[in-house]
């Protein structure tokens, strides 16, 4: 910051206010991972989309306003290859666009007007890009030498989300495998005591029988060795600490009849299913078709009810907890040939970036 203000004075004695407000932005500038989350990860998937086809095509890479902390104005942009490749350098001819969508990102259209902003510019009039070559396989790879916009862009994360629009007039043959996302695991981890015995039979089980407990996609649930025909509880809860019911968790329910077992989060909503011949009862939810629950912490513990369990006919499971994940808040619309009105939408999926703003 010292460096910028010394610019800044040099600014005023030589020039005008006009050079210092340029320099003083300058020096606020910034560069930005797009998503975030891949910023030292690798990506979960790679795209040929749309260096790497060796033909024309278009492509729009929408990147969803909760990924930004501020407004700027974007100077530059750069990407990355798929971690452990390798590329020959080649030239694209080919321009780029950038605007703010008015669309929400799940409501994005797989029409490509019905996604640019009033503002859209050509921040790099068509021209023959050099794509740099890299002799040295890394994972992840890092970022590309910057392509330094001819149009800077002003964003506003406040007004929708950034559209950058490729247009690829024509590219020779060759592969160029750019760094994308896709989707994530979402592995169980267990909290809480362990499942209570029974009386006779196995103790009570629950498993998330969702690898990926994504946004916008059903999440299915599973208790499993309940005594066939008991009722089976699912509770959901919010947290395995502090109190339920006004006593502490895990709540011992050793007291009440049921020895060993416990109730080891707060149980906010419970669900109730009769268990199968095979013991098992499965519960089907629908997580909200919303970017922002990535990172949420689901909480869930099952317990059956039937009489000879114990004194109080309850057996609980070890609580589990999972953590809902990508599909990451970036969506992609892309087409062969550069005359296509519309074109295939992947939610989920978009190249690995870094802007400057």
């Amino acid at each position: 910051m010292e460096v910028c203000a010394d610019a800044a004075i040099v600014m005023v004695v030589r020039n005008s206010v006009v050079l210092v407000l340029s320099a003083a932005l300058a020096c606020a500038q910034t560069t930005l991972v797009l998503p975030s989350s891949h910023a030292t990860l690798e990506g979960t998937t790679s795209t040929n989309v749309p260096f790497g086809r060796s033909t024309p095509m278009r492509v729009q890479q929408i990147y969803d306003a909760m990924l930004f902390s501020a407004s700027g104005t974007i100077t530059q942009i750069a990407f990355r290859l798929d971690g452990g490749s390798t590329a020959t350098g080649k030239q694209v001819d080919c321009e780029i666009r950038m605007s703010t969508t008015p669309l929400a990102l799940v409501a994005v259209s797989s029409t490509f007007a019905a996604n640019r902003g009033t503002n859209e510019t050509v921040v790099l009039p068509r021209q023959l890009l050099t794509l740099p070559s890299m002799a040295s396989a890394q994972t992840p790879s890092p970022m590309l030498a910057p392509i330094p916009l001819a149009v800077p862009f002003a964003y506003n994360p406040q007004l929708g989300s950034l559209c950058i629009e490729i247009v690829v007039f024509g590219q020779p043959p060759g592969g160029y495998t750019l760094d994308a996302t896709f989707v994530c695991n979402s592995p169980e981890v267990a909290i809480g005591p362990a499942s209570c015995q029974p009386a006779t039979g196995l103790p009570l089980r629950v498993e998330s029988a969702s690898a990926q407990v994504l946004w916008g996609r059903p999440w299915l649930t599973r208790a499993l060795d309940a005594p066939p025909g008991s009722l089976v509880i699912l509770a959901l809860g919010s947290t395995e600490v502090g109190t339920w019911n006004g006593a502490p968790l895990p709540v011992d329910l050793s007291t009440a009849g049921a020895p060993s077992c416990f109730v080891s989060i707060d149980a906010l909503q419970t669900y109730f299913q009769v268990a199968l011949g095979d013991g098992s009862a499965t519960f089907n939810f629908g997580i909200p078709n919303d970017p922002r629950l990535i990172g949420v912490t689901l909480r869930y513990q099952a317990g059956a009810l039937q009489n000879g369990l114990n004194a109080l006919g309850v057996i609980t499971s070890q609580a589990k907890k999972v953590t809902i994940c990508g599909l990451e808040p970036v969506v992609r619309v892309w087409s062969s040939g550069t005359t296509a009105t519309d074109g295939v939408k992947e939610l989920g999926t978009a190249p690995v970036i870094e802007v400057r703003l």
